[in-house]
């Protein structure tokens, strides 16, 4: 059976589920429906059993929910060119810099963050004990070192004098695009993302930065707001998906919004 085949008899049986589950008669509503959850609690199970990322990500939400942001994890190399030098020329060659990269998935941003600064000590911290297993396995160097991800363990390596937040503060935007979601305070209230913000603010050093890109809320709505000012005009403007104000209410007509902070001597 080709692949074209296969998806098609896939359509044709979505299709019919579809049609069994609106259905006038309830009992069939009912078996479809049972068959249904069925189904979708063995592909599940089948993806736990086989899928070690998937597995991480599936204990990740079940059993540390509170902590987990953005649950995908793709990453590749020098994925923010612009962020990344524009950062590099703030420190105008200021050596033995000390960087966190918050969320470092599989490590690239590391490696990425090793060619714009050589001889910075970089962290990368991430929640994912799969993602950290792959990254340990990279040829680095002495000055970079990977974490699991906590407050406490993070506090051992800091103050910081750069924190890249990178497509971390979020959670599932392009479903909620897809979905046409307006609030997202049952999903990823503002407050969580605020608490984020508060516990990586005190690990930077005054004059410092803190950069959060790709992220559904803005700094400028947070209580911290005054103790920062933004590099330049940098925004993401290329973040496509939906973003929210501190009431986790869709913002319609969004402002360009700043991505790169620096910490003020307060």
């Amino acid at each position: 059976m080709n692949a074209k085949i296969g998806m098609q008899i896939i359509g044709t049986a979505k299709q019919t589920v579809k049609e069994y589950r609106s259905s006038k008669s309830p009992i069939i509503r009912l078996v479809v429906s049972i068959l249904y959850v069925l189904w979708s609690a063995t592909k599940t199970a089948i993806r736990i059993c086989g899928d070690k990322g998937f597995r991480s990500i599936f204990l990740l939400e079940l059993l540390n929910s509170k902590n987990v942001h953005q649950t995908t994890s793709l990453t590749y190399m020098d994925r923010y060119p612009t962020i990344f030098s524009a950062c590099r020329d703030y420190f105008d060659g200021k050596q033995d810099l000390k960087i966190l990269s918050y969320g470092c998935s599989t490590g690239e941003e590391v490696l990425t963050l090793r060619r714009y600064f050589p001889n910075a000590h970089i962290i990368g911290a991430d929640i994912n004990k799969h993602n950290l297993a792959i990254c340990r396995k990279l040829p680095v160097d002495e000055k970079i070192t990977f974490i699991y991800s906590t407050i406490s363990e993070i506090q051992k390596y800091g103050d910081f004098d750069a924190i890249f937040c990178m497509a971390v503060l979020q959670r599932k935007p392009h479903y909620i695009a897809e979905k046409g979601i307006s609030s997202l305070k049952k999903i990823y209230p503002f407050e969580k993302f605020e608490r984020q913000i508060m516990e990586l603010d005190n690990l930077i050093n005054p004059q410092g930065l803190l950069v959060v890109h790709f992220t559904q809320y803005s700094l400028w709505d947070s209580t911290l707001a005054s103790r920062y000012e933004a590099l330049g005009n940098h925004n993401q403007d290329d973040y496509l998906s939906p973003v929210f104000d501190k009431n986790s209410n869709l913002i319609k007509n969004p402002t360009p919004q700043n991505n790169i902070f620096i910490k003020l001597n307060k």
